[in-house]
């Protein structure tokens, strides 16, 4: 016992709630499934779009992660971040259960968080809105929807010809062997080129 809380004081994520603790209670009060640290990261990632280029996410769930990516831009930035999920009843490959009451719980926390003009919330599965994107100006991916193997690699299909140049793909829950297998499938074809890890959030430049 004494020793997993020692783990837990020396992690990630108690340093980041330690040292930025307005940060995290604006981020980690909104409902969601991704860690303090992965949160960070995805600010940090958020922070090194280029101004014109876009930010989609897929999975959104009740919104911790669409508010963890808003609150790396700044103030005057019009970097914009869809939210794509349909919100449909699902049950996940870990046993998650999702509905349309997440969808309702969504666009409050957006409202709360103060980022509802930042983000778009796009009620659609993410192949078929990513059959509707205009122009290749993606310079954030983070895929965090149907962990199935083919979910995952029909989802990186679908959005691989909107990435803009430099663009960042970031993959929630890279430890499942659905998501790892994808991910160490796409590293080999030279499509990915894996640049780090947070947790289970692992982020790849395009290759």
């Amino acid at each position: 016992m004494a020793g997993r809380i020692i783990d837990r004081l020396r992690s990630r994520s108690f340093k980041i709630l330690l040292l930025h603790p307005v940060w995290a209670w604006q981020v980690m009060r909104t409902a969601g499934q991704i860690t303090p640290a992965e949160a960070w990261k995805l600010s940090e990632l958020a922070a090194g779009v280029r101004e014109g280029d876009t930010i989609v996410e897929i999975g959104s769930y009740r919104g911790r992660s669409a508010v963890a990516l808003a609150s790396g831009l700044r103030r005057d930035s019009k970097i914009r971040i869809f939210a794509i999920d349909p919100h449909e009843e699902f049950r996940g490959v870990c046993g998650g259960e999702f509905g349309p009451a997440d969808q309702a719980a969504l666009y409050r926390n957006l409202g709360r968080a103060g980022v509802g003009r930042t983000v778009a919330v796009v009620s659609l599965p993410s192949t078929q809105a990513a059959s509707a994107w205009p122009r290749p100006d993606i310079g954030l991916l983070w895929l965090d929807g149907d962990h199935s193997y083919a979910a995952v690699t029909g989802d990186f299909g679908a959005w691989r010809p909107h990435l803009a140049t430099g663009c960042v793909v970031a993959f929630h829950d890279s430890d499942t062997p659905d998501v790892a297998k994808a991910l160490d499938e796409l590293e080999a074809s030279g499509e990915l080129v894996r640049r780090g890890r947070v947790d289970s959030l692992t982020w790849c430049s395009v290759g």
